[in-house]
């Protein structure tokens, strides 16, 4: 049986989710932070659940700005459809999740191939807090003298992230200034290297928003200043990380404090928002 979410839910979901964290963190995050009956913000949620005699089999979310997320496992083409017939009508951008999940629910969906301005598979990465290596790296939070800066390098990232490429860079830098998730990192007291923290549910987060200018690349910035900003989390009683890599070189820069590759994850993107048809 599949029906939508109601408050008394809540604490079945989180459990089912926590159980599948790794690839469940923008479910749990959005959760977390919006609740269920959020209609307003672009990362409210309106969640469906897959329900059998044992309780929550499966958790299936649409935002309010038009990404779809899954903790789906088994999902099969005919329970796919099932969902394709209920997001009709829907304005969809896009989907994330297990990578073998997403591409079940998009094949049922009526998307033309041509449509997708990214459509990849990136390797999940995990890593239990007690295991990170100290760093010796000065951080802080980004500030408004920063802004120039910060527009600039969301611009950069998002030339070569789909997602931050959805949101304006100016957008990116008003909500690093204000939203305190990210961190710069600083040699001589300037700004070489910048992380973030893209969900953050229970006792886990999901970074996101790595970048170090091209000219700075190459010397392990990246790996330091995420290590260093899971340090200041950790302290605060954070105890696991989750990320997915957007290049080899990410990758290898991840592994060097200690992450550990745990599956794939899929990011998919149109190129512009499509309402939904009936499914295919």
């Amino acid at each position: 049986m599949i029906r939508k979410a109601d408050p008394e839910d809540i604490p079945a979901i989180v459990a089912f989710l926590e159980r599948h964290i790794e690839t469940s963190m923008f479910l749990l995050g959005n959760l977390e932070t919006y609740g269920l009956d959020n209609r307003e913000h672009p990362y409210g949620t309106a969640f469906f659940l897959r329900e059998t005699g044992e309780g929550i089999t499966g958790v299936f979310g649409a935002s309010n700005g038009g990404l779809l997320m899954c903790q789906l496992p088994g999902i099969g083409r005919t329970e796919a459809q099932t969902y394709a017939h209920l997001l009709k009508g829907y304005t969809l951008r896009g989907m994330t999740g297990a990578h073998d999940q997403v591409a079940t629910i998009l094949d049922a969906l009526p998307i033309k191939e041509n449509a997708w301005k990214a459509n990849t598979v990136q390797p999940l990465y995990a890593l239990s807090l007690d295991a990170l290596p100290e760093v010796n790296v000065e951080t802080r939070a980004p500030e408004e003298a920063d802004r120039g800066m910060l527009e600039a390098w969301f611009a950069a990232y998002s030339a070569d992230n789909a997602i931050a490429a959805s949101f304006a860079p100016e957008t990116l830098a008003e909500t690093a200034i204000k939203g305190g998730r990210v961190r710069l990192m600083l040699e001589d007291g300037v700004p070489v290297a910048m992380t973030a923290i893209n969900a953050h549910a229970g006792a886990a987060v999901q970074v996101g928003g790595v970048f170090v200018p091209s000219d700075l690349r190459g010397q392990g910035r990246a790996g330091r200043v995420v290590a260093a900003h899971l340090a200041d989390l950790h302290s605060e009683g954070v105890s696991r990380a989750i990320l997915f890599a957007a290049s080899a070189d990410a990758a290898k820069a991840y592994e060097k404090i200690g992450f550990e590759r745990v599956g794939d994850y899929r990011v998919a993107l149109l190129a512009e928002p499509q309402a939904l048809g009936d499914p295919t």
